[in-house]
């Protein structure tokens, strides 16, 4: 999360080329929105279950980063991009439409508009929004975005494999049969690529965005490297976001900086 906001705000400055970045999470971690309430975790179960806690410079609620394929995209200021946060979720979502024909997937960008987060738990994946790409009526692939000095940073994940039993015990309810609710509702709306009866491997997905993205861009994408100045501000973003400040913050708080 602390390199995510790193390229963000290197965004802000001149000569940065748009990142398209894919990450796996090493130990497991319940990532959070930035404005969720940390009651919404149980932290002693994640403690039990070896995840660490961490909150996200975007927004929703909590998702499991366990078998799950992350991706994050940064775009400079003067970007030819939408001015709306809808229009920009829909333009990049058509490059991952393009990965996920490349899987043998046929999803689409979720019609209609978004659902109250507070009918859907804890969990982001339970809730609907206008950024969702689905299959089969399922929501397979959600993300959240945030803007910042004319730069934007957009970043989403797939569930590779169903791990909402584990997800669902690290969540706040006032009861077992509260959370049963919730985990069927989750279970109904969401689904994870193993569900698809295909073996998907993390670097084969990560090969197919690379190409949905290089084909609706129309753009040749390298690899690349950190600069010094980079690297020193993703090392001391990653103390305040390992910060307890940070983690239990009020919605009033800013970034860490």
């Amino acid at each position: 999360m602390a390199l995510d906001q790193t390229l963000l705000e290197a965004a802000c400055e001149e000569d940065f080329v748009p990142t398209l970045r894919f990450y796996r999470w090493s130990p497991p971690a319940l990532s959070i929105g930035r404005f969720q309430p940390i009651d919404d975790v149980d932290l002693d179960s994640c403690a039990a279950e070896g995840i660490e806690v961490t909150r996200r410079p975007t927004g929703g609620k909590s998702i499991l980063h366990l078998d799950d394929f992350t991706y994050s995209i940064v775009m400079p200021r003067g970007f030819p991009l939408p001015d709306g946060v809808v229009e920009a979720y829909r333009l990049i979502s058509e490059g991952i439409l393009l990965a996920l024909e490349r899987l043998g997937l046929d999803a689409v960008i979720r019609p209609g508009g978004g659902e109250d987060y507070r009918r859907t738990g804890g969990a982001c994946f339970a809730a609907s929004t206008q950024a969702d790409l689905e299959c089969g009526g399922r929501k397979l692939c959600g993300s959240a975005q945030v803007r910042r000095g004319g730069a934007l940073l957009q970043h989403g994940s797939i569930l590779l494999k169903d791990q909402s039993g584990l997800l669902f015990r690290l969540l706040r309810f006032t009861g077992e049969e509260e959370r049963d609710r919730h985990l069927d509702a989750y279970r109904r709306r969401c689904m994870s690529l193993d569900e698809t009866a295909r073996e998907y491997g993390w670097q084969h997905v990560a090969d197919c965005f690379i190409e949905g993205f290089r084909e609706y861009f129309g753009v040749e994408i390298a690899g690349g490297e950190l600069s010094p100045r980079e690297r020193a501000r993703w090392n001391d973003l990653s103390r305040a976001y390992s910060s307890k400040r940070w983690l239990r913050n009020a919605e009033s708080m800013a970034l860490p900086r």
